[in-house]
């Protein structure tokens, strides 16, 4: 038992070690994935100490050190949770305040029953279609077609990555759920960086809502309603190319932890961090800002929003380490100023990705946000 007693203690340390990057920055990019699972996953997570917080140990010093180690790495778990449902409880005021045309969305910003039973919208592989070649590469959108109604509004959601990577069949549990609410979803491929630098992804996108607009009788979307959706690298060209297309039938940007001025992004890049973003930010734009200032200009929907912008949606954890919470901080202070209509999601513990998970807080209350949004813009 004294043996058992030792070992459960350390256990109990490597599990609280685990649980406390819950509240604390991974500082290194290895250690990501370990806060994005104890923020959004920690409902999993706290079985583990808590089994071993239950099991027998030796009335010791270790045995007790054991059992209260265990638990601290439980509250840590259940942390993200707790403070999910503060921010929850306000959301549906906040946002019809934001958006008087908001209807009430069916169901609560966050369950616990979700957290432990889910939900997910239909299996059903997306048709997928080419929409452009520059230079000779084809480029494709990944349809869901609208389940419930036609024409309906269109969603084109943009992929993250660092603008060096991703692919169209990131977080495809969003995309079925709001095919299943009425929305056409359109995820699309993009021009990559450093063979594409800015404004390629720009010209990609348009190119995308061209072909969406000609072929909307064929994919069963209306042509004067979509919203573009873009996450990470996606956000920053979501809020460009929704700034400045000046397009009617753009009636909203949906910015996931997005980067919305890229100067500031320049001038508070590390080559050491744990993005290593000074290279994904020079090499997407293509120089340094002495160098390409008309492209940094062009990328940073800060500094192309104006009063007649659509109408936004912006969610950033507070803790986020890859993108820096400030950019969508500023760029709401920005929509304020310009008397757009916006609402900014905070999620005070979530770190980059937090909606990876849709069933996690993170990924609840974001999911409520985007419904809400959407239903009030394109209604």
């Amino acid at each position: 038992m004294h043996y058992w007693s030792w070992l459960r203690l350390v256990l109990a340390l490597i599990l609280c070690g685990a649980a406390s990057f819950a509240v604390l920055p991974a500082p290194i990019m290895a250690l990501f994935p370990v806060a994005l699972v104890a923020t959004e996953l920690g409902h999993w997570c706290f079985l583990a100490p808590l089994l071993l917080a239950l099991l027998p140990a030796s009335r010791s010093l270790p045995g007790w050190a054991g059992t209260g180690v265990a638990l601290v790495a439980c509250g840590l778990y259940l942390s993200s949770i707790v403070r999910a449902q503060r921010i929850a409880a306000a959301l549906p005021a906040e946002m019809t305040q934001a958006f008087p045309n908001a209807r009430d969305t069916p169901g609560a910003a966050f369950s616990w029953k979700k957290l432990w039973f889910g939900r997910g919208g239909r299996s059903v592989p997306p048709e997928i279609f080419e929409y452009a070649r520059p230079n000779g590469n084809p480029l494709h959108l990944h349809l869901y077609r609208s389940e419930p109604r036609q024409p309906a509004p269109c969603v084109l959601v943009i992929h993250g990555g660092g603008w060096s990577s991703g692919t169209p069949d990131e977080f495809l549990a969003l995309n079925r759920l709001l095919a299943d609410r009425g929305y056409a979803v359109a995820s699309m491929e993009y021009r990559l960086a450093p063979a594409s630098p800015w404004p390629a992804q720009r010209e990609d996108v348009l190119a995308a809502l061209r072909c969406l607009k000609e072929r909307a009788e064929e994919f069963g979307i209306d042509p004067q309603r979509f919203v573009i959706l873009g996450r990470s690298a996606g956000g920053q060209i979501a809020e460009a190319v929704a700034y400045g297309a000046h397009d009617p039938a753009i009636r909203g940007c949906i910015a996931f932890y997005a980067p919305a001025d890229l100067h500031y992004a320049y001038q508070f890049a590390r080559a050491d961090d744990i993005l290593n973003s000074l290279k994904l930010v020079t090499q997407y734009l293509g120089g340094k800002p002495s160098e390409v200032r008309d492209n940094y200009d062009s990328a940073s929907g800060i500094l192309l929003a104006d009063p007649a912008s659509p109408p936004t949606l912006l969610l950033h954890g507070r803790r986020d380490e890859l993108v820096w919470f400030r950019q969508s901080d500023r760029l709401a202070a920005r929509l304020q100023m310009l008397g757009v209509a916006h609402y900014f999601v905070q999620l005070p513990w979530a770190t980059h990705a937090f909606d990876f998970n849709v069933n996690g807080p993170g990924g609840q209350i974001s999911t409520y946000a985007v419904e809400t949004f959407l239903d009030a813009v394109t209604r």
